[in-house]
Order: structure tokens, then C-alpha cells, then sequence
């Protein structure tokens, strides 16, 4: 029997406006931050999300590792890199990620009707 995907889970970045990275590449378990930097980075993610703003400081002093995101819908998340990991981080912002997805679903689709607000 094939197996169907019908609910794949949505990429780390999708519907992500902003992502700011700070960390002391010094400091033990930063890992997260340099893997993210350089998924944020490379060329495939910039084509596929031409519009994610995408920003990194390298701390001089040993600050605790902070990834902030601004999903499209406005809302906001800031975390201590330190302490997740990436799938973390995605557990976290996924519900507020998920409700991104719908509220574009809901205006770009060729079925919505003028005036139709459910």
C-alpha cells in the first residue's frame, strides 16, 4: 500500500519573517546557532524564501546564546539557544506557525468569495 503524505509538517522557516541569531562562538552548545546560521545562509533556503530578513551577531562577551523569530502574522519568539535544539525551537513556534498557514490559505485560495469571512 502507498503511503500518502497529506499533512506534511511545514519547513523550519515557512512563514517565518524575521530570524536575528546572537551568539559567543566560544560558548559550549552553540551548535544550534551555527547550524542554523548556516541553514538561514545558504543559497537553497534564500531561493525558497526570498522574503525571510535574516540577521546573526557574533557576541565579543560570553552572553547566552538568544535565536529571535517574527513569524509573518506578527508574533513573536526569542529563545535561549542553549537550551533547544532546532526541533525544539520548531515544537515551540508550531502552532502559531500552523496558524500562519491557514490564515494565507484562507486569502489565497481561488475558492474564497468576496465577503466570505469563515
Amino acid at each position: 500500500m502507498p503511503k500518502y503524505d497529506l499533512f506534511r509538517p511545514l519547513d523550519f522557516l515557512a512563514y517565518v519573517k524575521s530570524v536575528h541569531i546572537s551568539y559567543h562562538p566560544g560558548r559550549p552548545r552553540s551548535d544550534v546557532c551555527r547550524q542554523l546560521i548556516q541553514y538561514v545562509e545558504s543559497e537553497t533556503v534564500k531561493k525558497k524564501f526570498p522574503s525571510l530578513q535574516s540577521s546573526y551577531q557574533l557576541l565579543g562577551y560570553n552572553a547566552p546564546s538568544t535565536v529571535r523569530i517574527e513569524l509573518v502574522n506578527g508574533k513573536k519568539h526569542q529563545f535561549a539557544a542553549d537550551h533547544f535544539t532546532l526541533a525544539e525551537m520548531h515544537r515551540r513556534f508550531d502552532k502559531d506557525q500552523f496558524e500562519a498557514f491557514l490564515e494565507h490559505m484562507k486569502t489565497q485560495s481561488i475558492e474564497a468569495r468576496a465577503g466570505d469571512d469563515e
